[in-house]
């Protein structure tokens, strides 16, 4: 009995630790993660959500199971690429709303320079950067 208990003890120790690891991983990336979701779910259950069978059309607009759409409407989870370009495609208000949100980033990020390239006044070149021209065999 004494083991089962210390068993216990250790996996909520375990659990505890876990708990407070990923509590200071959270502040930035995930509260960005976070809102990115939680507008395209919004925009998603506002257009969806008044149908009667709510889940089988946004299932059927997306190539989905009506399983994925009910986790959609309710927020559990958001569509995966492959099934936001299919909403894209056949809602355009998700399509603007997916369009405002990558507006927002590229505008947060204009200042910023991509760090993979060295500035001009390095001396480096585009051209510089690119792989020689090896002739096909």
């Amino acid at each position: 009995m004494q083991n089962a208990r210390g068993q216990m003890a250790r996996s909520m120790f375990k659990m505890d630790r876990f708990r407070s690891f990923s509590r200071d991983l959270q502040p930035v990336t995930a509260f960005a993660a976070r809102s990115v979701k939680d507008s395209l779910l919004e925009v998603i259950a506002r257009e969806f959500r008044p149908l009667r069978f709510a889940a089988e059309y946004l299932a059927r607009a997306a190539n989905k199971t009506p399983r994925a759409a009910k986790n959609w409407l309710s927020g559990v989870n958001a569509p995966d690429a492959e099934a936001l370009i299919e909403l894209m495609a056949s809602c355009s208000s998700i399509a603007d709303e997916v369009e405002r949100l990558v507006a927002e980033r590229r505008a947060a990020r204009e200042q910023e320079k991509c760090p993979g390239l060295k500035s001009k006044s390095e001396g480096s070149d585009l051209a510089d950067m690119q792989a020689p021209h090896l002739p096909f065999v």
